[in-house]
């Protein structure tokens, strides 16, 4: 039978997913409150484009994602979490899909000049773009308090793809399976935790 330290272990590795997976419902749903639920404030997060403070990173980052993008995804995949009292150190990879604004000054800010040099040529520079990219994310987690949270982060972004978008769901049966949810509060997911009673960054 596992002993209480093994239990430990289980229920402390749970919560770290808790944290990795309300990430990805923060930065979808441009929740700057509740992306900062989940690193310490004096936590790091190198994602290339910006190395510093976690919270300036999410004071960064969410703004410029409203900005730039009509939707996105991000999904996890496996992770490897080993623990050590109240530290602990994970590996997690994962995916994500952006639509990007079309645009000149859109395109050229996020993709580059010579991206968007070809989508000009092409007559695509006007039409929105897909972004795809896949990675690891590199995390030391710190237990303060009972709750686990982010002390340091390094995204490493180790494939990618992008083009302008191909849409072919506009008629028929097909055109019904593509359901945006909300940017904000208002996105079905906050009502549906909101009727067990607790809170939504729990």
């Amino acid at each position: 039978m596992p002993d209480s330290s093994d239990i430990q272990m289980a229920i402390d590795r749970l919560e770290i997913q808790n944290v990795l997976t309300r990430y990805c419902r923060a930065i979808d749903r441009l929740d700057k409150e509740l992306l900062k639920t989940v690193y310490h404030p004096d936590a790091t997060d190198d994602h290339g484009l910006f190395s510093g403070n976690a919270f300036e990173f999410c004071d960064m980052i969410i703004p410029l994602v409203e900005e730039l993008l009509v939707s996105g995804s991000h999904m996890l995949f496996q992770s490897q979490i080993d623990v050590n009292g109240d530290c602990a150190a994970g590996e997690t990879y994962f995916q994500a899909y952006q639509r990007m604004r079309g645009g000149r000054e859109k395109i050229t800010r996020f993709f580059g000049p010579t991206y968007a040099a070809k989508a000009e040529a092409n007559g695509t520079i006007d039409e929105d773009q897909e972004y795809i990219a896949g990675g690891r994310y590199i995390d030391q987690f710190t237990k303060r308090d009972g709750a686990w949270r982010i002390q340091s982060r390094i995204v490493l972004n180790e494939w990618g793809r992008c083009g302008p978008i191909v849409n072919v769901t506009d008629e028929g049966a097909a055109q019904h399976t593509v359901r945006l949810g909300a940017r904000d509060r208002t996105d079905p997911v906050y009502s549906a935790f909101a009727w067990l009673g607790g809170r939504v960054d729990a």
